[in-house]
């Protein structure tokens, strides 16, 4: 293998890196030219990840580490952002710059991600290939394959891609030190162990969701490679290495990794696991044949599929093409390994098997019921690994059997999709198989050009060319040479082909409306005050960006409190939205929303434009396109409630509309806390409990709650402080604020208890007259998280005392 390093491996590394870097700068250069920047693409790219980028980017530049009021109902900075990007080294990058730059910067840093990913791949391949150029070729395959490509719509999933390899480089040295060696004596695994720890510690910090399905991977992968030809004893001490390692560096990042665990804690999605026949067996057989189109074929992108299309995978991230190869390479390997026991066929077998059973591809996703394939970054690794193994054999006939295969693949899909069927009125028709016909043909023809290369590649050029007619040239012409420039082109027009299926979703007058509307300027709303507003579904997440908190938001982590309020009060199962029905009015009231934004001319359909509305809004102004309602019923934070209703009494209320506007009379509170409080307030008579409250009346109960509000409520990154009213008498105060662990409160300096309110929400009991009242928070798992965080650093400090004393002795 020395032998043909032709360079130092850390210049092939840059060489390959700045590679990588200019072919995605390449890719993306058509859609610079001809819709300028900032770089748009669709989805969630537009409406998270940007988002995202530049609420997080503001919040760290103002010192906001803790508490963010501009996430949904209110969240803490870890719950929301540790999933998307506080453990990404590539968003820590933009807090040098200013806010206004981040949406400039986002393709930049997407090519950089691409670049590091094919730098750690040719790492992780040389050690594997004999030649160079076959371990940049798969570099790139990996750092250029369909699942990025279709990924890049959730931008964040390439951080995790990028640091795989090095992950699994530091698993496998960290292994060898007992892979078929027979030690007697126990031997220190020294700086490989503090490698892997490390590796560990990164790789959980950057996504702990992507961190569980490496760890499943990994222990597939040691059996399948490590345990074959081991004795137990051997098996024992990897195994123990391992553990040991991976422990220690989650120990070490406790501080992060405990705060985020607890943020998520109460999350409906987590609860939604795999069970009964849906674990054993897809809804569909189109899913099987989905995934096998996944390897031949540029991949659908998020959300629009082609051929074999199901709900159940619009967001599943279903892709493993290889540019140009698809499974050439894997089934030559299968060939050429046809009687061999070999690791590598064993673990692509495995994890095959693994994506038809829908338990098994869930366990990489903490058995969630949503199918997703988020995990196959993973054996996409081996699947370039072994391409690169095939193409720099000497013989080709495995590589061209592969190439025959993959085509035949290729034309059965094509035939299936045009297959005829029945429509509606029972006439035959043909092509009503395929969804999102542009995207397809862009799909078809993409996959046969790289095809057709690749065949004529394989099949009439020449191992080496020394010749070409009767000129001998001064250096041969390798095959493996073609290949590498094949693949790069390969790799640019599959990034090419998904880069357009995703931006022309999106008209140039979409784009220019969203540059302006969201990045350019911002709503001029009247009042100092804390309040919320909402938008439609055509300036999702717009808020994010305006500063302003939101009653709509598109994230998929904020606490389980919140969860639990707008599933119980107002019967909305909320998944990766929070988005309250029209008729919601009460909701709305005690939520304190005080404006509703509706983008006039994008959303020709909103509720307003038809006529509808909501009760009691009203148009106030229109700044931009987009139309502006004032909510009439707006309450301000901290509400003054002379009711309460225990819990068992409001779920007896079966008429949602009675239930819905009963909140502005009465706060709803435990039953144990319903006992604690008769004698002291009042419970909400039963005349409420009978028929839905009139407009008229429930208008009536908002202007006096309104009059009664805190006059004052101020929040920040630490919790928030209130002034009360001068009020009559002894009141339950409600904010709607999600009732968090760790929360504290105080009243005129003296500490209160926080009643759970409305099922996640908090109140506090207050006496006649004005007072002060001060809330305070510290994340959950914050002390702990430090204790772990400094026991992680005093045992690997230790460790590394062991071994110096051990090299010594």
């Amino acid at each position: 293998m020395e032998y043909y390093r032709t360079r130092p491996t850390h210049i092939r590394i840059i060489q390959i890196m700045v590679l990588s870097f200019v072919m995605y700068m390449v890719a993306a250069l058509p859609f610079f030219i001809t819709r300028g920047m900032p770089f748009f693409y669709y989805g969630d790219y537009n409406v998270q990840q940007i988002p995202f980028y530049m609420q997080a980017h503001r919040a760290i530049r103002n010192g906001e580490l803790f508490l963010n009021w501009n996430v949904d109902l209110g969240t803490t900075m870890m719950t929301s952002f540790s999933f998307y990007l506080l453990g990404s080294p590539f968003f820590w990058l933009t807090i040098p710059f200013p806010e206004s730059a981040i949406p400039y910067m986002m393709p930049y840093l997407m090519a950089l991600k691409y670049a590091i990913c094919a730098g750690t791949a040719y790492f992780y391949i040389r050690k594997h290939v004999i030649r160079d150029e076959s371990a940049i070729i798969g570099a790139l395959l990996y750092a250029f394959s369909g699942f990025n490509a279709c990924n890049i719509v959730f931008n964040h999933f390439t951080d995790v891609v990028a640091f795989f390899p090095l992950f699994l480089y530091t698993f496998d040295e960290l292994m060898e030190i007992d892979h078929h060696q027979d030690h007697w004596f126990y031997i220190p695994a020294g700086k490989k162990l503090v490698a892997f720890s490390l590796m560990t510690l990164l790789m959980a910090v950057i996504n702990y969701y992507f961190f569980f399905g490496q760890v499943v991977f990994l222990l597939i992968y040691f059996v399948v490679r490590f345990v074959p030809g081991n004795r137990p004893k051997q098996i024992f001490r990897m195994f123990l290495r391992a553990l040991f390692g991976g422990t220690l560096g989650c120990l070490i990042g406790g501080f992060y990794l405990l705060q985020a665990f607890y943020g998520i804690t109460g999350n409906d999605r987590l609860s939604e696991l795999m069970i009964g026949y849906d674990a054993v067996a897809y809804p569909s057989m189109k899913m099987l044949w989905d995934i096998v189109k996944s390897m031949v074929m540029i991949p659908d992108i998020i959300g629009k599929g082609t051929v074999f299309y199901t709900g159940e995978v619009r967001v599943a991230s279903l892709a493993a093409y290889l540019p140009v190869f698809g499974i050439a390479g894997v089934v030559a390997y299968f060939i050429s390994h046809k009687f061999k026991k070999d690791e590598y066929k064993r673990l692509l077998l495995v994890c095959l098997i693994f994506s038809f059973i829908p338990i098994l591809n869930a366990s990489f996703s903490m058995f969630n019921a949503t199918y997703y394939f988020r995990w196959f970054y993973m054996p996409i690794l081996f699947m370039a690994m072994v391409t690169a193994k095939m193409i720099e054999r000497g013989r080709s006939i495995h590589l061209k059997k592969g190439v025959l295969i993959t085509n035949f693949v290729y034309i059965v899909i094509l035939l299936i999709s045009i297959f005829p069927s029945y429509d509606k009125n029972g006439d035959i028709v043909f092509n009503k198989l395929i969804e999102n016909t542009k995207i397809y043909e862009k799909q078809v023809v993409g996959t046969a050009v790289m095809m057709v290369l690749l065949v004529i590649t394989v099949f009439a050029f020449p191992k080496c060319l020394r010749k070409i007619g009767k000129k001998t040239l001064k250096k041969p012409i390798m095959r493996l040479n073609v290949l590498f420039v094949l693949t790069i082109f390969g790799s640019v027009l599959t990034l090419l082909l998904m880069l357009k299926a995703g931006s022309d979703l999106i008209t140039d007058y979409g784009k220019e409306q969203w540059e302006i509307q969201m990045l350019k300027t911002s709503p001029k709303l009247e009042g100092d005050e804390f309040y919320r507003i909402e938008t439609d579904d055509t300036a999702t997440n717009y808020e994010f960006v305006w500063g302003k908190s939101s009653l709509h938001s598109f994230i998929s982590t904020i606490p389980g409190e919140t969860f639990d309020f707008l599933e119980k009060t107002g019967g909305i199962n909320r998944s990766v939205e929070t988005k309250i029905p029209a008729e919601k009015v009460g909701l709305r009231a005690i939520l304190s929303q005080k404006y509703y934004l509706e983008n006039s001319i994008i959303n020709k359909d909103g509720i307003f434009n038809n006529g509808d509305g909501i009760e009691e809004f009203i148009n106030v102004d229109s700044q931009n396109g987009i139309d502006i309602y004032y909510n009439e019923n707006y309450i301000p934070m901290g509400i003054a409630y002379d009711y309460y209703i225990a819990e068992s009494d409001y779920e007896e209320m079966l008429n949602d509309g009675i239930r819905d506007k009963v909140l502005s009379a009465g706060v709803i509170v435990s039953d144990d806390d319903a006992d604690q409080l008769e004698g002291e307030l009042e419970e909400l008579p039963e005349a409420y409990y009978q028929a839905e409250i009139p407009i008229e009346f429930f208008n009536m109960n908002c202007e006096e709650k309104r009059e009664t509000a805190c006059v004052s409520f101020k929040p920040d990154t630490h919790g928030f402080s209130a002034t009360t009213a001068n009020l009559d008498k002894t009141k339950l105060i409600f904010f709607s604020v999600p009732n968090m662990d760790n929360f504290t409160m105080t009243v005129d300096g003296a500490e209160a208890e926080i009643i759970n309110a409305d099922y996640g929400m908090m109140a506090v009991k207050v006496s006649a007259g004005v007072h002060e009242i001060r809330a305070d928070y510290t994340p959950k798992g914050y002390g702990q998280g430090i204790i772990l965080t400094i026991i992680g650093i005093a045992v690997l400090s230790a460790y590394l005392v062991f071994v110096r004393f051990y090299k010594q002795r």
